[in-house]
């Protein structure tokens, strides 16, 4: 469940940076990345980046900073990430900000919120199958046996149709589409440039082949 969350958080439509600046949102793009790629570490690393130099108001930023502390088995600091991100969700009424804002409040131990949140956004946005298995989880939570088994149903069913996929190549797809932002002089993407082609020709090396991916796109 937990890995799947994780894998999901960026598989939707994107709660994209609210600073549309191109180095700003390849930064946020990378970063992202880095969840699929389970390089919660170099996650961290971008996600402060980002919520220092380009905005601290973007939730998903602050949700996927709080995704990379509990990996780093840093249990406060990504417990006020989450109640950050949390609050930053919940100013929106969107499927997405919903669906993730019930993510946090399920890390945080508010099940009876997080349900409220997954219901909301499944009646929003019922086609998006990762919003039933979320429903599934916190109506378990709460005691809600039959109306998880339902959820869980759909979701598998929705699944079964249209499958996932693999997360590793999703993230090395979206670090390989980002990293042009690198190569454009900026000062901002100047500072990870290293760590990100470093990160690049790893993941390549380990994915490349089973993702049909194999070319790095460095100028």
């Amino acid at each position: 469940m937990v890995s799947l969350s994780r894998a999901k958080f960026i598989n939707r439509t994107k709660i994209l940076p609210i600073n549309m600046d191109a180095p700003c949102t390849s930064l946020y793009k990378l970063a992202e990345a880095t969840i699929c790629l389970r390089r919660y570490d170099i996650g961290k690393i971008l996600y402060e980046k980002y919520l220092n130099l380009c905005s601290s108001d973007n939730p998903g930023a602050w949700h996927g900073l709080a995704i990379c502390l509990e990996m780093a088995k840093q249990r406060e600091e990504a417990n006020k990430a989450y109640k950050k991100a949390l609050q930053l969700h919940l100013r929106h009424n969107d499927p997405s900000n919903l669906l993730w804002g019930g993510w946090c409040a399920l890390k945080l131990g508010m099940y009876e919120l997080a349900y409220e949140l997954f219901k909301e956004s499944a009646m929003k946005d019922p086609n998006y199958a990762y919003t039933w298995h979320s429903l599934a989880i916190a109506a378990m939570r709460i005691g809600r046996r039959e109306e998880a088994e339902e959820a869980m149903a759909r979701y598998r069913s929705m699944v079964s149709r249209r499958p996932y996929d693999k997360m590793e190549c999703e993230g090395l797809r979206m670090l390989m589409e980002a990293v042009s932002g690198i190569n454009s002089g900026n000062s901002l993407m100047n500072e990870v440039r290293e760590l990100i082609i470093n990160l690049l020709s790893q993941s390549i090396d380990k994915y490349g082949a089973e993702c049909g991916l194999h070319d790095i796109h460095e100028s």
